[in-house]
């Protein structure tokens, strides 16, 4: 036992001068501001695997297409009143902002239709700090698309891809100007395609949207969705969102649909729609039944010597294919047709009595004839809106005679100032049908006093409006 107590006096010893050692330095330590500690960090630079451009080659490709959209106007607010039995609009001055995307060298630029539906002066501002001032040369409140003009050459255009051929889980950019923060990008994937989401206004609403998770927030509209090879594949529209700031969705117009509205504004000053002519429903497994056959879309009527019935579909059939591209909605359908005009025969794959067949269908305008509408827009900036007579069809499917279509309303003038909404039809003034929409537009410019205005809905209600009108 004896020969472990000089072992224990060492280890006790130690001990002591360990402990003592380790309560100075703590002391010491806590005298003293706490020091930081600095970690290196390697630069990590993302290569795409599969050799397409990357994140930072695609936004370094896309930034100079993408511009700054302000537009400035007026618009009615509350509620119109009455003083000594005049209509006097109740008006404030509003500012928007958003982005838009050049579209050609020669300075037509597009952008959303609600970006500058408020807007009587549009200044559009570019990477390199120009701002310059636009004018709208068409829009089209079904797509929600404006194209504008500034008086510049030499812009440098986004390449466009093929919206039909993006796919689920493919990375893409947003660019735009969210919060006034310009030249903002965000990266996501495509999360889904073919999205309707009752947004837009008008009698021919086309949705079929891109869906993404790239952050989009207000000011993206307008701006470029693009691939890692720096392709606008979309234009960026909304979101889905119960506090108005992203959440995780947003949505895009594909870029097939904003070519084909685009060339037809430039040719033809109106979008050239086509019609199949039938209506179709999505197939739902609750109302079909665990087991059944849920391929295609349902058609559920055919018009009468419509398209749809000379290429002999029927009620019942099952719309599988366009074009070769699978259609398993509606939204699908409007999206595939939407890149026609009409006159453009398409091949339909369809089922019937669980066997596929497969038809040409010659694709008829909004008359229900297959060739192109003639007739164009009126454009009247003092009324805010575009005119557009109704056609022979719409007439008889109303059941009235004449009338005028108020189109892509804009904020500030007349006829917003008046309360009527978008795709109003206005079929008499004070009893009278004008001939033609510059007869409308001098019409009620020049009246003065008692008012009175025939028309139809967006409900399809006819309504009757009275005004006094100095």
């Amino acid at each position: 036992m004896r020969r472990y107590v000089p072992l224990l006096l060492v280890a006790l010893v130690a001990g002591g001068v360990g402990g003592g050692l380790a309560y100075w330095l703590l002391q010491k330590r806590a005298a003293s501001p706490a020091q930081p500690v600095f970690i290196p960090l390697r630069s990590v630079r993302w290569e795409d695997t599969k050799g397409g451009a990357g994140f930072v080659e695609a936004a370094r490709k896309a930034l100079p297409s993408v511009v700054f959209i302000r537009g400035y106007g007026e618009r009615t607010v509350e509620d119109d009143f009455w003083t000594w039995g005049w209509w006097l609009p109740r008006t404030e001055r509003v500012f928007s902002a958003g982005s838009g995307v050049v579209w050609s060298a020669d300075g037509y630029i597009v952008t959303n239709f609600h970006v500058i539906r408020d807007a009587s002066e549009i200044r559009v501002t570019f990477s390199d700090k120009r701002t310059l001032r636009a004018e709208v040369i068409g829009a089209d409140v079904g797509v929600d698309i404006a194209l504008l003009k500034v008086p510049a050459s030499n812009l440098t255009p986004l390449p466009l891809a093929n919206s039909d051929s993006v796919q689920i889980g493919e990375w893409v950019l947003a660019i735009g100007n969210p919060y006034n923060l310009t030249y903002t990008v965000t990266a996501g994937i495509i999360s889904a395609r073919g999205r309707n989401l009752n947004l837009l206004q008008g009698p021919y609403q086309i949705e079929s949207f891109l869906q993404t998770d790239a952050a989009i927030n207000p000011g993206n509209s307008g701006g470029a969705l693009v691939d890692l090879k720096g392709r606008l594949v979309g234009i960026n529209t909304a979101i889905a969102s119960r506090t108005g700031s992203y959440v995780g969705y947003g949505f895009a117009i594909p870029v097939n649909i904003v070519r084909k509205v685009v060339e037809d504004l430039r040719q033809y000053g109106l979008v050239q729609r086509a019609f199949l002519d039938v209506e179709v429903a999505d197939l739902a497994e609750e109302r079909e039944g665990a087991q059944a056959d849920l391929e295609g879309v349902y058609v559920g009527r055919v018009r009468p010597g419509g398209a749809g019935a000379k290429a002999g579909l029927r009620v019942g059939d099952r719309i599988i294919a366009v074009e070769g591209q699978i259609v398993q909605t509606q939204a699908e359908l409007l999206e595939r047709l939407a890149q026609h005009r009409p006159g453009d025969k398409v091949k339909i794959l369809y089922k019937r009595g669980g066997r596929l067949y497969e038809t040409v269908a010659t694709l008829n305008n909004e008359e229900g004839e297959p060739v192109l509408l003639r007739k164009r827009l009126y454009h009247s900036e003092k009324l805010g809106a575009d005119i557009v007579p109704l056609g022979q069809r719409e007439q008889e499917e109303l059941g009235v005679k004449g009338g005028f279509r108020l189109q892509n309303l804009r904020g500030g003038g007349l006829l917003s100032r008046l309360g009527l909404s978008e795709g109003f039809i206005l079929l008499s003034i004070n009893g009278y049908t004008p001939k033609s929409p510059q007869e409308l537009e001098e019409i009620l410019l020049g009246i003065r006093g008692r008012l009175q205005i025939e028309g139809i809905d967006a409900e399809g209600r006819r309504v009757y409006q009275s005004f006094s009108w100095r």
